[in-house]
């Protein structure tokens, strides 16, 4: 390979006039070797083949070998030898010492990547979860704690709802998710109920029952809900059907959205009366009023869902709170 190189880059002996970037227009056509590197960063560091030689734990001539075996690859001379007491650097070797250091770290980098991969503590975790496991602080002590284990991991969490979520988990795309729970999950995949908070009742603060500290289901005869999340089967839709059986009636109006947000709007402006968590109120939507609903145990729950070929240290962090919250 050096006899590539011979046509265009000077001999040894012109070394210290080679202009180093012609040197890197070179470096696809060959593999630099770690070692020689180490060797060469030590050497001109300590100024010494000696004192390198101590540190890389190796004798003085393996060191002096790896040296020249890495100058005959670049074609160029990195230490002047011609002083014995001392080692000192071409040009060149000034030049190429900062890349070389650069280089080393970058290999060091990439070999502790390669090592954490394998044990599962790098790499994308791809996360989904519902607007209130954001507004709950479910998310953010997923995240914590992810972040808490492993410092390197690159974490990708996206906003999505239940069924969106787990046809990604069936399909691989996506490694955890925070969820509305389901009577059944993908293949593949194991779940918890990790959070509960209760169902409210929201309010404008022009609404008949805004300033009542509680209401029973019957006093909602006749009210317009606001359902939000209307594209799933299950789970809010099973809580607004309690309300209306314990108070005795039938739906006269139902307005569907797709989301919290838009659904607490449209109450506090008047336009119906919503079922949410009552974790809703840490957003501070003006005008909305949050009631306690008599005579029932509304509450909404969220579940971990995680794939059981999720990275090992995640899927063990997982383990033990869904042992946790379950009491396995």
């Amino acid at each position: 390979m050096c006899d590539l190189l011979a046509p265009s880059i000077p001999q040894r002996n012109n070394a210290a006039k080679v202009d180093f970037a012609r040197i890197l227009s070179h470096f696809g056509m060959k593999m630099l070797d770690g070692d020689c590197l180490a060797a060469f960063v030590a050497i001109a560091e300590a100024r010494s083949f000696s004192r390198a030689a101590d540190r890389l734990g190796i004798v003085q001539s393996v060191a002096s070998k790896r040296l020249l075996r890495l100058e005959d690859q670049l074609g160029a001379r990195l230490l002047d030898r011609r002083r014995k007491s001392d080692v000192h650097l071409t040009r060149t070797g000034r030049i190429f010492l900062d890349e070389a250091r650069a280089t080393l770290a970058q290999l060091a980098k990439a070999e502790r990547l390669g090592v954490n991969l394998a044990r599962g503590r790098s790499g994308p975790i791809n996360i989904g979860y519902i607007f209130s496991a954001a507004m709950s602080g479910m998310l953010t002590g997923l995240l914590a704690n992810l972040r808490t284990l492993s410092p390197e991991l690159v974490l990708h969490p996206r906003l999505m709802e239940t069924p969106a979520q787990l046809a990604e988990l069936a399909a691989g795309r996506l490694d955890i998710g925070l969820v509305r729970p389901r009577p059944s999950y993908p293949p593949g995949c194991r779940a918890a109920i990790v959070h509960s908070e209760p169902l409210k009742l929201c309010v404008s603060e022009d609404h008949v029952l805004a300033n009542s500290a509680s209401v029973h289901p019957r006093a909602l005869a006749g009210e317009k809900f606001v359902l939000p999340q209307f594209h799933e089967q299950v789970g809010l839709i099973d809580s607004l059907d309690e309300v209306c059986r314990a108070g005795g009636f039938e739906l006269s109006a139902l307005t569907r959205t797709d989301d919290f947000v838009t659904a607490a709007a449209l109450a506090a402006a008047g336009e119906g009366v919503v079922l949410a968590p009552a974790s809703l109120a840490t957003l501070g939507i003006a005008r909305l009023r949050f009631l306690n609903i008599v005579s029932l145990n509304c509450q909404i729950s969220t579940a971990l869902v995680y794939r059981e070929d999720a990275p090992d240290f995640a899927r063990a962090m997982l383990e033990r709170k869904r042992s946790h919250c379950t009491g396995d």
